[in-house]
C-alpha cells in the first residue's frame, strides 16, 4: 500500500535502544533539591537521552526522575557490559559517521552518576530539526503483519509498488530514507532494494500470509542496495553528493526485521524517501559474503556499508586488498549483535582503487555449532555485506 508522496514535517529520532527494567523497592524515593548538574548527566544527557527522551522510538522515557531513579542499576550494568551506547564497529576499520563510542573520562563520568541512581538536574537533549528535502515517495510497509510474543528475531520480506503519483517514465532519485514507526522499538530494521524484474512480487503473490518468508533478497540484488533504516539510524542519509536511482517500473522490496516483545504486536511503519537538494553522483551496490569475493572493477567511493547476519555469528571482518596484495580492513565488528545493527556511513568517503578485491571473514558462536537452522537462517549466519559505491569519475546529475 502506498500514499501520495507529500512534504511532512515531523521529527525524526536519532536512534533507538530499549533498556530492561529492575524493580524498585517500596523505599525508593527521588530527590530533587538538587540543581546542580553533573559531568555524567550531561553525558546522559547527550548520549542517551536521543533515544530515551519524551516521544523517542524506544518508548521508554527516562526524563522522568523516579523512572530513571528506578531503571539506573540495569542502566549502569550495560553501559559497563559495553552494550550502550550502542556501536558495534571498532576503530580497526576505515573512520565512520555518528559514532556513539564514550570516551573513558565520559563513561567514568555517566557510570559514577548512575551509580548514585542519577541525582541532580538533567539538561535537556537536542532536539534535531525535521528533514527539510521533498519526499519522492512515502510507502507503509509491514502493515498487515503481526509479530508473535515470544522473544527473538524474526523477518518478512515486502513487495511494495511505487507511488504512480511519481513519474513512472523517468529517473527518480533519492539520498535518504526516515523510518517512522507505529510501535517504536519493535522493528529492528528495515532494508530495501528495487525489483525491476517481478521476482519479489510473484514471491509476494505466492506467499497467503503477508509478505513472504523469505530473506529479501531476490538473486539479482541484495538486499540494502536501496538503503536501510533501523531503530538506532531511523533517518539513513547519504552524504552530500551523492543518491540512488529509482528504477523506472521497479517494485521496492523491504525485509523487515522485528523481535516479539510478549505480546502480538504489528510492526507497521512509514518509510520516506527523500530527495537531494543539490547535484550528485549516482550510487550502486556491491555485495560481498564469506563465499564470494566482490572485484572492484572502476576506481570508486564508498560511501555506505551495511550488515545482515544472524544472532549465531560472532565476529565479522570486511577487507580490502588492492592490486598489490595490500589488504586494509575496512570494517571490524568483534562482538555481533543482530538487534544493534544499523548501516554505518563512512566519514570521509572510502576510495577502492581498480582491481581491489573486497572478502569476508566472520565466526560463529558456540550455539550455532549445536542447533539445526532452516535454509533462511543458514543464510542469515553467513554474513552479507553491501557497500554503495560511486564512480570516482561519474559525472554529477543535476536535477530540476
Amino acid at each position: 500500500m502506498t500514499f501520495p508522496a507529500e512534504r511532512l514535517g515531523r521529527s525524526c529520532p536519532v536512534l533507538c535502544v530499549i533498556l530492561l527494567a529492575t524493580p524498585a523497592s517500596a523505599d525508593q524515593s527521588v530527590s530533587l533539591d538538587s540543581l546542580q548538574i553533573s559531568a555524567g548527566a550531561r553525558v546522559f544527557s547527550q548520549s542517551c537521552l536521543p533515544c530515551h527522551g519524551a516521544n523517542s522510538p524506544s518508548a521508554l522515557d527516562l526524563t522522568d526522575p523516579i523512572e530513571l531513579h528506578r531503571k539506573s542499576p540495569t542502566a549502569a550494568k550495560i553501559v559497563r557490559e559495553g552494550v550502550m551506547p550502542p556501536w558495534l564497529p571498532s576503530e580497526m576499520g576505515a573512520p565512520l559517521m555518528h559514532s556513539r563510542k564514550l570516551s573513558d573520562v565520559d563513561r567514568t563520568a555517566l557510570l559514577e552518576w548512575l551509580d548514585h541512581s542519577g541525582p541532580g538536574k538533567v539538561p535537556a537533549t537536542e532536539v534535531l530539526p525535521p528533514p527539510s528535502q521533498n519526499c519522492e515517495l512515502i510507502v507503509r510497509v509491514a502493515e498487515n503483519w503481526r509479530v508473535g510474543a515470544d522473544p527473538g528475531l524474526t523477518l518478512r520480506s515486502f513487495a511494495l509498488s511505487r507511488d504512480h503519483a511519481i513519474d513512472r517514465h523517468a529517473a527518480q532519485y533519492f539520498n535518504a530514507v526516515e523510518l517512522v514507526a507505529d510501535a517504536p522499538g519493535l522493528v529492528h530494521g528495515i532494508s530495501f532494494l528495487w525489483d525491476e524484474l517481478g521476482y519479489g512480487a510473484r514471491l509476494d503473490a505466492s506467499d497467503p500470509a503477508p509478505g513472504y518468508d523469505a530473506v529479501g533478497d531476490i538473486g539479482l540484488n541484495a538486499s540494502g542496495s536501496g538503503g536501510g533504516v533501523s531503530r538506532l539510524s531511523t533517518l539513513w542519509r547519504l552524504p552530500k553528493g551523492y543518491a540512488i536511482e529509482i528504477p523506472t517500473d521497479a517494485v521496492l522490496i523491504a525485509e523487515v526485521h522485528a523481535e516479539g516483545r510478549g505480546k502480538v504486536e504489528s510492526p507497521a511503519a512509514t518509510v520516506r524517501f527523500l530527495a537531494p537538494t543539490e547535484p550528485f553522483k549516482p550510487v550502486h551496490a556491491v555485495s560481498v559474503s564469506a563465499a564470494r569475493v566482490a572485484m572492484i572493477a572502476t576506481a570508486c567511493e564508498a560511501v555506505s556499508i551495511s550488515i545482515r547476519a544472524g544472532a549465531h555469528v560472532k565476529s565479522i571482518d570486511v577487507f580490502a586488498k588492492d592490486a598489490n596484495g595490500h589488504s586494509r580492513c575496512v570494517l571490524n565488528i568483534p562482538r555481533w549483535n543482530e538487534a544493534l545493527s544499523e548501516p554505518w556511513i563512512f566519514d570521509p568517503p572510502l576510495a577502492l582503487d581498480a582491481g581491489t578485491e573486497l572478502f569476508v571473514r566472520s565466526t560463529v558462536n558456540e550455539v550455532a555449532k549445536d542447533t539445526l537452522v532452516d535454509a533462511n537462517a543458514s543464510a542469515m549466519n553467513q554474513p552479507m555485506i553491501v557497500l554503495l559505491v560511486a564512480d570516482k569519475d561519474a559525472d554529477l546529475i543535476r536535477e530540476k
